[in-house]
């Protein structure tokens, strides 16, 4: 019943937010594009229900509340280095984590992503999130980049270069409701279109429970109340705050029970638009430490890897871009300490 409220109490308040902002278009819509962790671009970015790490102080803030320590040595492990006389390399953690559950650690993330995309666009993210009884905190910065974009006249004839530049700040915090895990992410949004300036808020929500033992679920209202207003006086603009639209997205994933196997579904709704977009990632635990990545983004192919190292995981992920349908790339770098 406490996950039925929680998730009812998030579809009664979007109307709301969404009636406010009714028409506004898409403003600010650079918040959306979801260059985000390699992990969720080569699942095809269905990742609402699935992100378990720093990544998702831009996902999903519910999914901080499933971040990892650094992982333990399983009693096989133990054993065979007990036997080989090791010892000193068995931590007290590796042995506590048999009798003690994990969520009981404090744990500390730092990750970072960042790529080429198509039409010579550049994106990045880079934050840290921390858990703590019950709790997750995270803060992160993503940001977006097109430095040369030529500009034309009304006959066609090129008149020079401009830039482009967007920051997204974010701050989150997540809890348990109950069974829920529910998140918040607030956003401070900076944006520079040659030299034009503007600046805004807005706020994401969302929540992640588990059905049954191999099903999750996931719900997001992504960018309410987001918009963005002129930091000065400036000609032929007007100073006002321009909103942008929210988005519904509704996430849900299916694991198997030996955790190496993923596989994921998102549906999303931009109120400004007409049509939907459909997602779908599978991911395979082909060792301890590697994993790979197949997706579909509203029918583009994404793949890609994650390796771990030690403490270290990094990870490398490929799209077809939606604007031109040339290649992404990407590169992640995730720390537990």
């Amino acid at each position: 019943m406490i996950r039925l409220k929680v998730c009812m109490l998030l579809f009664l308040l979007f109307p709301v937010c969404a009636y406010a902002i009714n028409d506004a278009g898409s403003r600010a819509s650079f918040t959306r594009t979801g260059w985000v962790g390699t992990r969720y671009i080569a699942m095809g970015k269905a990742a609402e229900v699935v992100v378990n790490d720093v990544f998702a102080i831009y996902w999903n803030p519910a999914g901080l509340l499933d971040i990892k320590g650094k992982q333990p040595l399983t009693p096989e492990e133990i054993k065979q280095k007990a036997k080989q006389g090791k010892i000193d390399s068995i931590s007290e953690k590796d042995l506590l984590t048999f009798s003690q559950d994990e969520s009981s650690f404090n744990v500390l993330q730092i990750g970072a992503s960042g790529g080429m995309v198509a039409a010579e666009r550049y994106a990045g993210f880079g934050g840290f999130a921390y858990k703590f009884s019950g709790n997750a905190l995270g803060m992160g910065l993503y940001s977006i980049k097109s430095p040369d974009i030529d500009t034309y006249d009304i006959n066609g004839n090129k008149t020079g270069v401009t830039s482009y530049s967007a920051n997204v700040g974010m701050f989150s915090y997540a809890t348990y409701i109950g069974d829920a895990a529910v998140g918040f992410t607030i956003k401070a949004l900076y944006e520079t279109i040659s030299n034009v300036s503007y600046a805004g808020t807005g706020l994401d929500i969302g929540v992640i429970t588990e059905v049954i033992p191999f099903l999750k679920v996931g719900f997001v209202i992504q960018d309410i109340g987001t918009g963005l207003y002129p930091t000065k006086e400036y000609e032929y603009i007007m100073k006002k705050y321009d909103f942008g639209s929210p988005s519904i997205k509704i996430s849900s994933a299916i694991v198997s029970r030996a955790n190496n196997f993923t596989i994921a579904f998102s549906g999303i709704k931009k109120i400004e638009q007409d049509d939907y977009e459909y997602n779908i990632g599978f991911e395979l635990l082909v060792y301890k430490s590697m994993s790979v990545y197949l997706g579909l983004n509203d029918s583009l192919f994404t793949t890609g890897c994650t390796i771990g190292l030690g403490d270290c995981t990094i990870g490398y992920a490929f799209s077809y871009d939606s604007v031109d349908l040339g290649y992404n790339n990407f590169i992640s770098v995730m720390l537990v300490l």
